[in-house]
C-alpha cells in the first residue's frame, strides 16, 4: 500500500540519518546506495566501539598489574583452557563488565 511504502520510505531514511555523517547524507546518492552501504558502516562502527572499550580494559588491567605480558591475549583462548572453563569465566566476568560499562557511562 502506499501508506506502507511511504512508512518504508521514512524507517529507511531514519536508518541513514542515523549512520552517515551529515556531510554523507547531503551528498548525491540515492537512498539505495545510502542502505547498501549501511551493512559495511555498521560494521566499522561496532569494530571502533569494540576498539575502544577493549583499549580501555586493557588499560585498566595493566594499571593494576603493570609487569603483566598482555600478548599472549591477542592470541585469545589459553590452549589449555577447555570451552567449559571458558564459558565459567566470562559468567563471572559479566557482572564486572557492567560495572565498568555503568563507569564508562558516569
Amino acid at each position: 500500500s502506499p501508506e506502507d511504502h511511504t512508512r518504508l520510505v521514512a524507517a529507511a531514511q531514519a536508518l541513514v540519518d542515523v549512520i552517515d555523517s551529515e556531510e554523507e547524507s547531503s551528498n548525491s546518492k540515492s537512498l539505495m546506495e545510502h542502505l547498501g552501504e549501511a551493512p559495511q558502516k555498521i560494521f566499522d562502527v561496532m569494530t571502533a566501539t569494540s576498539k575502544n572499550y577493549l583499549t580501555h580494559m586493557i588499560g585498566v588491567v595493566k594499571s593494576y598489574l603493570p609487569q603483566f605480558n598482555l600478548a599472549p591475549i591477542a592470541k585469545g583462548i589459553a590452549p589449555d583452557c577447555s570451552d567449559e572453563k571458558f564459558q565459567d569465566y566470562c559468567k563471572e566476568s559479566e557482572v564486572i563488565a557492567e560495572e565498568i560499562l555503568k563507569n564508562l557511562a558516569e
